[in-house]
């Protein structure tokens, strides 16, 4: 039956000339549009999977190391929310080197770390989040250039700032954390009297964390040109 739809419409396709072409036009865009995908993972493919992977051992490190350090400040949201996130550094240094290739970094990275924070079956939870930063990240960045700042440069001649980088992460971090936080009050995650107190460590969070991980890279890529100048 389906054969036989589809049969009917193609040949009222080939009956209309300008239909034809129309559609002839869409399916020339879509094979245009699978090339240049397949093209941009063989050229981003190695970075993608060395920032995913970044991103998931840095949360293990979170995990393991800050988060017990953090709990004996004796703050009950701590347990929530790290008040120097180190994944969030790496996700914006994935950004600064990928651009919009840095959606798979964020879908995959950021939607198992939520599984595995909250050890529950909470993947559309998860995936959500990730969905809404992996677009917040790149419009940000295009309100900024419309504005005439180019925070990080171009694509084929990256740069930053100190200065932009924690502007930036502001903007994005203050747009996720209120999404976060709003999504966790409706699934009980968060009590409503912890919910400015979690907001605040997560926007914290995030920006100390990009600016440790950001000035890290800037002091290594520093003494890497040093050492490269010195042997030339």
């Amino acid at each position: 039956l389906i054969c036989i739809v589809l049969n009917q419409e193609l040949k009222k396709i080939s009956e209309n000339s300008a239909l034809h072409h129309l559609f002839g036009a869409r399916f020339l865009y879509c094979t245009w549009m699978i090339d240049q995908c397949i093209a941009g993972l063989r050229a981003h493919g190695k970075l993608i999977i060395l920032f995913t992977v970044g991103y998931l051992l840095s949360y293990q490190v979170q995990l393991f190391v800050l988060f017990p350090l953090e709990s004996q400040l004796g703050w009950e949201v701590t347990e929530k929310a790290s008040i120097f996130f180190l994944p969030a550094g790496v996700l914006l240094l994935a950004f600064y080197f990928l651009r919009l290739w840095f959606i798979p970094v964020v879908l995959i990275g950021r939607t198992l770390v939520y599984v595995q924070f909250w050890n529950e079956p909470v993947f559309f939870e998860a995936f959500s989040q990730a969905v809404f930063i992996a677009v917040l990240y790149p419009w940000l960045l295009r309100v900024f250039e419309n504005g005439g700042w180019s925070v990080f440069g171009s694509e084929d001649n990256p740069s930053f700032t100190l200065t932009g980088v924690v502007i930036f992460q502001v903007m994005a971090t203050l747009g996720a954390s209120v999404f976060v936080t709003v999504q966790s009050l409706l699934l009980k995650q968060v009590m409503p009297e912890q919910a400015f107190q979690y907001t605040v460590h997560y926007l914290v969070g995030d920006v100390l964390g990009s600016m440790g991980v950001m000035y890290l890279f800037y002091l290594g890529m520093t003494r890497y040109l040093h050492l490269k100048a010195s042997r030339n």
